[in-house]
């Protein structure tokens, strides 16, 4: 007899940058269940981590979605790639699955909508889920830096790679 699924696992995304964490919690593709964004006061690899680590232990999820920082058209700094392996280690320990998807994995994914740019990305995922409309940052200019809100889009664009992936791969 087949058992069955009562529940999709809980799929948290973070995505790193220079401000701090990005996060997206999700129990189905469709189904977000907490998101936000995490600002780190120093530059430190350790500020980030702790962060990181209690987020695991409120969130318990089942599987964790990073940048893949050695992916084709990554940018991370080597400071990101250290949290990055930090993260995947201390994930490890606890038992959850990681996976990684480079940026061209998030272009692929959303290139079914038309969306090229992190600009497209956030506004077509915006059209997905408009609960998070109203978060979208403005269209960023050459001479501006990126808004601190794109780092809760760069980890909705990776928690949507994930379930893209993760439904089209054999099982």
């Amino acid at each position: 007899m087949k058992s069955i699924k009562l529940r999709e696992p809980l799929a948290l995304s973070i995505y790193l940058n220079t401000r701090g964490i990005g996060y997206a919690l999700f129990e189905g593709v469709i189904a977000p269940v907490d998101w936000g964004i995490k600002t780190a006061k120093t530059k430190g690899v350790s500020d980030c981590l702790e962060k990181v680590r209690v987020l695991l232990h409120l969130l318990q999820p089942s599987v964790i979605v990073l940048q893949d920082c050695e992916g084709k058209l990554s940018r991370c700094t080597k400071r990101i790639e250290k949290l990055v392996n930090r993260i995947s280690a201390l994930a490890r320990t606890k038992r959850i699955k990681v996976l990684r998807y480079s940026r061209a994995d998030i272009r692929e994914c959303f290139a079914y909508y038309g969306a090229r740019t992190k600009d497209e990305i956030a506004r077509a995922i915006a059209k997905l889920l408009p609960e998070f409309a109203p978060r979208v940052p403005p269209m960023r200019k050459l001479w501006m830096s990126e808004d601190y809100r794109m780092g809760l889009f760069d980890a909705l664009s990776l928690v949507f790679t994930y379930y893209a992936k993760e439904r089209l791969s054999p099982a």
